[in-house]
Formats: C-alpha cells, structure tokens, sequence
C-alpha cells in the first residue's frame, strides 16, 4: 500500500471516495495489530502494557476467513456458521453466527446494569462511557442522536463521539469494491469489536486503510489497538472448504453438557414408530390404573415427537380428572409469584420421590421452576440428566438453551436449540428461539450480510450443528 503525497492534505470526504470506481474482487491481506493499555493509578492486571498479533485475512465472496498461527477461523454469511478449525490438528468445530450478536446483546444490557449501579453508588469516576462499550461489542447501547465528529491530523482523521476519539484513521489505503469495504469492516465486528458508525464509516470507504487505530475505554484504564494492514492482494478464493477436516471428536471424559450436545449434533429424528411405542406404553399404564405415569408418558411423547395429548377415552379423560397428583402439579406449574413457584418445586420434589428420581418428565419440570427462581445451575444439571436418560427428548434442548443463555454461553445456547429444532421441528417450544433469531436479524443486521432467508414466522429452523466443543467467547473483545 502507497501513501499518496498529494492526498496527505486532502479534504476529510475526499478520503473516503478513494478507489470509488474500483472493480469488484475478493482480497486478502496480512494484518498486525498491536495493543497498548493505559491503566489507572493503582489498577492491576494480567494483562501486558503490550500485546502484537498477526493474522492473514480472507474476504470471500459470501465467507471470511481469519488465521492466527494454527488456529483459522471462517465465517461463513450464506449459512450462518462460524467454523473453528484446528489447523495442527486436522479438527474444525461449528457454530451458529446468531450466537454472536445473541451474546453482544445480553452483554450490552449487563454493562448498562453495571453502570447503573456504579452510578447508584456514588462511583462515576469507574463507569465506562457509553460510547466505549459499543465500540468494544459493535451493537448499540441506544438509540444515538450525534454523528461521528471529524479531527484532520496530519496524514490522518481522529473520529471522535461525544468527545470520546474512537477512530484514527490514516490517509494511506487501497481501493477495493463495496463488498470489500463492507467485508473488511466485518471482519473488525466479529474479532476486535468497533463502533457501529466506525464500522459503518469503514464500509462505506471503499478502500483498506494502510494502517488505522481504534481507541477503547475499559474499567481499568484506557486501550489502544494499532492496525497496520499489508500484503494486500486481489483474488482471494472465492469460497472454502472444510474438506481436510474432519469435526473434532468428543474428548474420552468431556463433562455432561459437552457429551450431551456432541451426541445431540449427530442424533436422527425419531420416527413415527416412537411416538405409536410411547402411546402404547401409556395405554398400558391407564389399563393398570396408573393415569399420573400414563399422563407423564403421553408429555414424553409429546416432548419427544411433538405428537399432541389426544384421542383419550372417556373412561381415561375421567381417571385424569379424579387424578389428584395431575391436579398438583399442573396448578404448580401455572404459579407466577415466586411463593407460588417455591410451593410448585416443593410439589415437584414430593412427587419425584413417590414416582422416582428418574422419571424424566418431573425433572424437567423441576428444572422449569427452578429456571424461574433463578436457579440456572441447577437447573442445567437437571436438563443434562435427563437427556442423558432421553436424548431424543427434544424440548428439553430449548430449556437448556434457555439455561445456558442465561449463563451467557450463548455458542452452546444456539447448540442446544439448533439440536432440539432438528429433532422435532415442529415443537410449538423452539417459537420462541425462532423469534429471538429474527430479532437480532432485525436489530442487528450489518452482522448478517449476505446469510440466508430464514423459514416464514411461525416455522421452525432445522439446522443443524456439526460442533463438538465447548468454547467461551468467540472474539478478541478488549
């Protein structure tokens, strides 16, 4: 990349139609990207005072790929997954691009809650202003009014917000297409963050810049990320393959949630035949005057086929009705204060130690109420056992998606409830996963360019994962 002598004055709009006629083509350059950290007087942290990685990027036509050393990472915006692939190892692990922008949302509104709080407090002096932490997770904290606010330098622009400077960007680049420009500003959302309107601002650029700086604010003190971009080159593959992979396999003592969903990526649908098994069973149970197991066992079936509570005899309608255990647990289960949900869990309790620990369907109720107490640990271990017992019990996965979520593991949370959607598509459960998906669509979707249609309201996605792994955290967030 040249820098231009003539442009070093060049007016602030000017930088930005450079290369406006460039021919569309995919790139592929090496970045270095240095961190400097500025902590406050008596701060302390692992972390060094400085920090260099260097990493080759590719920006595809629909895909993006990143590599560190032996670690690539690919996006792929046509099918909505991030691939982890273990270049040494010969292993990849997959996950869903909907996790990313499903964990910068419920990260924004935690350190909203944190600055409340600090502020509350009578601690200011430690909240980190509003403008620092879009840029650190690139999604809005609120609707903004300012735009960014230019500063000419000397062969560069500082872009500022609110006073804050978040951008210094140098004159020096090459023109690339609009696809380019709007890749390589994806590239900074999903691994070093960035403000929307940096992002935005970098997009529309229609060039690389030679080399820039991103400015951050955190708790502790003040961070700075330098990026020098070179070895451009035009040409880049226009698409990947993960045909030297193979999905990493499951390790000999993974913990329950890993084993779980490992066997849950490569679990078939159960056929008709399980639904007609698990009706008989409950016909058996009503012939042996048993209507709670035999209620129990038609909520497994619908919990595992999606097949509805139906064509019951008048004889069992009224074994039912007469049923005071259904009775108890039924009202428990519509308790809304939190009185009313700790009686329901005592009920729930009481009736696993008359009908057994194991039976699958009150352990996931157990797990239910404990969910609405707030009690997400122990809620996630009732889910792992039971679909440690019943794998195929697909609404389960939407409980422990909604578990792990909570947890703010959200790779795992998309896991579970792509898993359980694949089962049984058609569980009125995974409407509410389903809606979440099409909300991030719609509030954030500069995260996803180019991706597939997703089925109509009210139908149920069936992708599936082909991930094996546990990971915390996907980016190189400050």
């Amino acid at each position: 990349m040249t820098l231009v002598p003539a442009l070093r004055r060049a007016s602030v709009a000017a930088i930005f139609f450079l290369g406006a006629g460039a021919a569309q083509a995919s790139v592929a350059f090496h970045v270095t990207v240095t961190t400097e950290r500025i902590l406050k007087p008596g701060v302390k942290t692992s972390l060094p005072a400085r920090a260099t990685q260097d990493s080759d990027v590719v920006l595809g036509e629909h895909y993006l790929s990143v590599r560190d050393g032996k670690s690539l990472t690919v996006l792929d915006f046509a099918t909505r997954r991030r691939h982890l692939i273990d270049m040494a190892a010969s292993t990849y692990d997959s996950y869903s691009l909907f996790d990313v922008a499903g964990f910068r949302r419920i990260e924004i509104a935690q350190r909203q809650g944190m600055a409340g709080a600090l502020q509350a407090g009578g601690l200011q002096a430690h909240v980190t202003p509003p403008v620092y932490e879009e840029q650190a997770l690139s999604v809005p904290a609120a609707r903004r009014r300012n735009a960014l606010a230019p500063q000419v330098l000397d062969g560069a622009v500082l872009w500022s917000l609110d006073g804050q400077p978040l951008l210094r960007l140098g004159i020096a680049g090459s023109p690339v297409s609009n696809d380019d420009a709007t890749a390589f500003a994806q590239y900074l959302r999903y691994t070093w963050g960035g403000h929307p309107l940096v992002l935005k601002l970098l997009a529309d650029g229609k060039r690389l810049p030679a080399d820039f700086t991103l400015h951050y604010e955190e708790v502790g003190g003040k961070v700075a990320r330098h990026f020098r971009i070179s070895a451009m080159t035009v040409g880049a593959p226009a698409t990947y393959s993960l045909a030297a992979y193979r999905p990493r396999p499951l390790a000999a003592h993974a913990p329950p949630l890993e084993s779980v969903l490992a066997q849950a990526a490569s679990l078939p649908p159960l056929g008709p035949q399980a639904h007609l098994a698990l009706r008989s069973e409950a016909e058996k149970l009503f012939a042996a005057e048993k209507p709670f197991e035999a209620f129990l066992t038609m909520l497994e079936d619908h919990f595992s086929t999606g097949e509805l509570v139906d064509k019951l005899s008048p004889q069992q309608i009224r074994a039912m009705q007469e049923c005071q255990p259904i009775h108890d647990l039924t009202r428990g289960l519509l308790a809304k204060n939190q009185e009313g949900i700790a009686d329901a869990l005592a009920t729930v309790q009481e009736l696993r130690k008359q009908t057994g620990l194991e039976q699958p369907v009150l352990a996931l109720f157990e797990g239910n109420l404990r969910a609405k107490l707030g009690q997400w640990p122990e809620a996630t271990a009732l889910y792992l056992q039971v679909l440690q017992a019943r794998p195929h019990m697909a609404a389960v996965y939407q409980d422990l998606g909604d578990a792990l979520y909570a947890q703010f593991d959200a790779p795992n949370a998309w896991r579970s409830w792509d898993a359980g959607r694949a089962m049984a598509p058609s569980l009125r459960q995974f409407r509410k996963v389903n809606d979440l998906e099409r909300s991030l669509l719609n509030d954030y979707p500069a995260f996803f360019a180019d991706g597939a249609t997703l089925p109509p309201e009210g139908q149920p996605s069936t992708s599936r994962p082909a991930s094996k792994t546990k990971t915390v955290g996907s980016t190189n967030l400050p």
